[in-house]
């Protein structure tokens, strides 16, 4: 018997989504994330300590561990407010990892604690064949993660001393690459069949929700434009090559958060189909949010790419995010294993 998922949001999640919102619309507004490559480590520390308080780091954690045990839909829920908000601190790779910490011993366990008591996060350390990192959240005092499989039931974590942030594609998002990080702390896991895979998942589907949350604030932005904007005495909405583009937009937005969605409710209830489900939304968000932040900037015309509109740094968020997700697996390979139903290798 096939078991229908519930594709809608409970009275909970609403107040979830609703919660996170006006909590990132007051501690995070969009004239924070221009300075994020400003802050120093205090005011950033204190930023994360807020967000631990809400729970929102260990908000899959299990209970048991400290964290709210809830499910990956309601990750979503935050990782999309994140977006919205232009968050200039890695929650969503934080909050993708902690589950894998939690359930180690030794030195991970110790590292999850203190991510769950607010004490501390970890930028997110992307390795590369030559044995350099990509860092993402860099920072002073700010320590990168790096997670890596080593075998079939076994992972690395290298904890990297911290590198100064910069402001790369995305101004609102410190960076660093590092040629040759210095690793501080290392803890060989061995874990449960499967963990890589769920961690990846999670990590990809979180940042999918981000950049539809970006974009949508984006096309949010540009439909407000387009009502109090006017020429020839009417405001340019009412143009079928504008209303009609925003519109088309929104629709692929709205796919593509059902297709995430869709995905994460499968993994939460633990559905045959959850794997090859979670391919469909890195697709569908990629294509869609990058051409909703683009026709954003287009929409503002001349003052679309001027740094005083906001519209720039949503599409630079969208920009970075999609060059994420396509550095892992790109479109022609989520497309061959949909294709091809080969959604095991992907996430194995």
């Amino acid at each position: 018997m096939t078991r229908q998922l519930n594709l809608h949001l409970s009275v909970d999640q609403r107040m979830l989504r609703d919660a996170a919102d006006r909590f990132l619309a007051d501690r995070h507004p969009v004239a924070q994330a221009r300075a994020a490559c400003r802050q120093n480590a205090e005011a950033r520390g204190v930023l994360w300590r807020a967000l631990a308080e809400q729970g929102w780091p260990a908000l899959m954690a299990p209970e048991p561990h400290g964290g709210l045990g809830l499910g990956l839909r309601e990750a979503w829920i935050v990782a999309a407010a994140a977006g919205r908000h232009l968050l200039s601190l890695p929650l969503v790779a934080n909050m993708a990892v902690l589950p894998t910490l939690c359930g180690a011993a030794g030195p991970s366990a110790e590292w999850a604690s203190a991510m769950i008591a607010g004490e501390t996060w970890y930028a997110d350390a992307a390795l590369r064949p030559d044995g350099s990192a990509f860092i993402e959240g860099a920072g002073e005092g700010v320590r990168a993660l790096a997670v890596r499989r080593v075998g079939p039931d076994a992972l690395r974590l290298e904890l990297f001393a911290p590198v100064p942030g910069l402001a790369g594609l995305d101004p609102a998002m410190p960076v660093a690459l590092a040629s040759t990080p210095r690793v501080v702390a290392r803890d060989d896991l061995e874990v449960a069949p499967g963990t890589w895979g769920r961690l990846r998942t999670r990590l990809r589907l979180l940042r999918c929700a981000e950049m539809l949350g970006a974009a949508s604030a984006a096309l949010d932005m540009a439909a407000a434009y387009a009502r109090e904007r006017r020429q020839f005495d009417r405001p340019i909405g009412a143009n079928q090559a504008i209303k009609h583009r925003l519109a088309e937009d929104w629709m692929a937005l709205d796919d593509a958060r059902l297709a995430g969605w869709a995905a994460a409710a499968a993994l939460d209830a633990g559905a045959v189909s959850a794997q090859r489900d979670s391919l469909f939304a890195p697709l569908l968000a990629v294509e869609s949010a990058r051409r909703a932040a683009q026709n954003a900037v287009q929409t503002h015309g001349a003052l679309g790419v001027t740094w005083e509109c906001d519209a720039h740094l949503y599409l630079k968020r969208v920009l970075r995010l999609a060059a994420s997700l396509e550095a892992e697996l790109s479109s022609t390979a989520l497309l061959e294993q949909i294709w091809e139903g080969a959604a095991e290798p992907a996430l194995a």
